[in-house]
């Protein structure tokens, strides 16, 4: 192979300038897979200095370079039986382990005085290429999934008026398939005689370049009338309209309704739905006809999810707006035999006649869900909202209305409470809510009598076993019961607001305790800080008077915060967290991932460290790949943010292993200790 690279070869000006100077990489490989000869662009694609460094690199470019490697297989069979590659794409690692895509041409040769076969070629890089057509092809899934499952009919339409394409929805509509008006001009098909005026004059608004919504008449192919909303805009290419988009909705049951109930006082002013009056005259009626005979019905108790931040953020019009496309969501999802009612504020109600299983009612549930889910256009903005729904059967144990509402309700605040769509009453619940009375007072005598107690959890450094600091947790020593858990009586406080006393109190204990231990003065403690105390009374000045009293520096101490706290009141809780920001206190987010789907509010929280729920590390060491990925993604993020990654719930060796591999910060469970007395941690970090 040495006569590749002869005197003549180098002293050649205008091969070796075009060689040096080229755009793209150009190389000369062995068949083995080692580079013989690389151009300074090259160098330059996969990261190193100059062509030299490369070549000292890539012993084996198959294992070194692809991120596949048996690209290098199908590479060289590709030269085996065609003599040549051209636009070969795959993905490579540059030097510093970033990945890119290239493509490559290249040739079988043979050097010509030992006769042995050798690659050249040409690469040049196409990520971007790469990206945009992922990007590309990501808005057309998007585009085809919004058109394909539109609940409304969407029809488009060139400028000579001939149909192009419509969805499931236009079809289903109308009764025509695509199939049969595809060519076709639209008017023969759907517009009624004495409509094609108005049609006209609304095509040519919109091809003047107008977006316009109209209410009026379809026909559906079986020649019945439909009231319908048309929305009606341009479809606009190089500055030139080619086409209208069409958008119908079905207005048959509003129509009927407003000729009926308009300015009619048993309905809701905004909605046009039956108010409670109306809706409790109904309840009683099913309610007495049930009495009579075997008669099912269902109440429904509806309250949408986060509408108060719609009105904080929005106003309060939009919030209206909102309620208004609720109703119709509603209505358009029961039957005719049902009743959909708004009671006020953001509470609905549906009330379910005569069905035959509860597969039809949790149907209709669906059907609601899926509609909220998909978003409520309001203003040019598509909203996303939900609902947690309280469901209740009729059984002959019900003898008044007030009695089923009550149940409703009930079910529908422990959906909330669950974040779940919907809860069928059930008799557990009426017990729970007496269990929960009762451990209120029980909770407010714990406070009296000195019965809470906090235990701390050892965090330690995964790359030296380095204690850290400790996580202080709260535990109720109930007489007569035993160990309370947290879980059971720590949203009773949050409830009752009974959490601001009792978390003040974990506060000062935990640092007092911090300074107690001596040993250590680099020991970091961290305090969980609930939704209520950020939203009342004066977080900034307890946690300023805590660390005064107890004589600990800020930095010492480190509040958690859930994602939940976040999304109650993101202007708020990011005020406060800045105030503390600048005490020199730390922020941690505690369960991180578990939460708010957004992690846009990273860039403005101060925080320092994010700790990872245990179910990502349970799941990730059982060969769990989402879960192994979000560990990965959130580590990375917390490197380019600069702050520090604690993984919870480590209980095997197994699980230190992955996250030490995966250079995660700091980790506590089981693995290293339970939660410990104040005495026992002051042993655990003595020893």
């Amino acid at each position: 192979m040495n006569s590749l690279f002869t005197p003549s070869d180098r002293d050649s000006r205008v091969y070796r300038n075009l060689f040096d100077h080229a755009v793209e990489g150009i190389f000369i490989t062995s068949v083995e897979g080692r580079y013989l000869l690389v151009n300074n662009r090259l160098a330059e694609i996969y990261g190193f200095e100059d062509p030299h460094e490369l070549m000292l690199h890539f012993e084996d470019i198959g294992t070194q370079l692809y991120v596949e490697p048996e690209r290098r297989t199908e590479f060289a069979r590709a030269m085996e039986k065609h003599g040549q590659v051209l636009q070969f794409e795959s993905q490579v690692r540059r030097k510093d382990g970033a990945i890119i895509w290239i493509s490559e041409n290249a040739r079988l040769m043979q050097d010509e005085t030992s006769g042995a076969p050798y690659y050249e070629g040409t690469v040049i890089d196409i990520t971007d290429r790469k990206q945009m057509e992922r990007s590309l092809e990501r808005q057309t899934i998007l585009y085809h999934q919004l058109f394909d499952g539109a609940p409304v009919g969407i029809v488009l339409l060139d400028a000579d008026r001939h149909v192009r394409m419509c969805n499931p929805a236009f079809e289903s509509l109308f009764g025509w398939r695509a199939t049969d008006i595809l060519g076709s001009h639209l008017q023969s098909a759907i517009i009624p005689p004495d409509r094609l005026t108005e049609a006209e004059n609304y095509r040519a608004l919109i091809l003047s370049g107008h977006s316009a919504t109209l209410e009026t008449e379809r026909l559906h192919r079986d020649g019945t009338l439909i009231p319908v909303s048309v929305q009606g805009f341009p479809v606009v290419i190089d500055n030139e309209i080619n086409g209208i988009y069409f958008i119908y909705q079905d207005i048959s049951e509003r129509k009927q309704n407003e000729a009926i109930i308009v300015h009619q006082a048993f309905h809701d002013a905004l909605t046009g739905l039956p108010n409670r009056n109306l809706f409790n005259e109904r309840l009683s009626r099913a309610l007495e006809r049930a009495k009579r005979k075997p008669y099912p019905f269902a109440l429904v108790l509806i309250d949408l999810d986060r509408f108060k931040k719609v009105n904080d953020t929005m106003g309060h019009l939009t919030g209206d707006k909102l309620l208004i496309e609720v109703g119709k969501i509603l209505t358009s999802a029961i039957r005719a035999t049902d009743t959909a009612a708004r009671l006020g504020g953001d509470e609905f109600a549906l009330l379910l006649e005569d069905f035959h299983s509860s597969d039809e009612i949790t149907g209709i549930l669906n059907r609601i869900q899926d509609r909220l889910h998909h978003g409520i256009e309001v203003n040019g903005q598509r909203l996303q909202s939900a609902g947690s729904m309280g469901i209740v059967v009729y059984e002959d144990t019900y003898h008044a209305a007030e009695d089923l509402m009550r149940d409703a309700d009930i079910a529908m605040y422990r959906a909330k409470e669950q974040q779940k769509p919907y809860i069928f009453f059930s008799a557990e619940m009426q017990r729970n809510i007496l269990e929960m009375i009762e451990m209120e007072a029980a909770l407010k005598a714990a406070i009296e009598n000195d019965e809470l107690e906090l235990v701390y959890q050892p965090i330690v450094a995964l790359s030296s076993n380095r204690l850290e600091g400790f996580e202080a947790l709260l535990r109720w020593q109930r007489p007569g019961r035993g160990l309370i858990a947290p879980d059971l009586f720590i949203p009773v406080a949050e409830d009752t607001g009974m959490i601001l006393p009792i978390g003040a109190w974990v506060l000062k204990k935990a640092l007092q305790q911090l300074k107690a231990w001596s040993g250590r003065a680099d020991l970091i403690m961290s305090v969980n800080v609930s939704i209520r105390q950020f939203t009342h009374g004066d977080l900034v000045t307890l946690v300023r008077d805590a660390l005064n009293e107890a004589n600990i520096e800020p930095h010492r101490l480190r509040l958690e915060i859930t994602e939940s706290t976040l999304i109650s009141d993101l202007g708020q809780v990011l005020q406060i967290a800045h105030n503390l920001r600048g005490l020199g206190v730390k922020l941690a987010i505690d369960d991180f991932g578990t939460g708010y789907s957004s992690l846009s509010y990273l860039n403005e929280l101060p925080v320092d460290c994010l700790k990872i729920d245990r179910s990502f590390i349970q799941a990730a060491a059982q060969e769990n790949k989402d879960s192994y990925h979000i560990i990965k993604s959130v580590l990375g993020m917390a490197r380019d943010l600069g702050v520090t990654v604690v993984a919870e719930g480590v209980e095997y060796e197994s699980q230190q292993d992955l996250l030490r591999e995966l250079d995660c910060d700091n980790a506590q469970g089981y693995l290293y200790s339970r939660p410990l007395s104040a005495e026992e941690a002051g042993q655990f970090f003595m020893s």
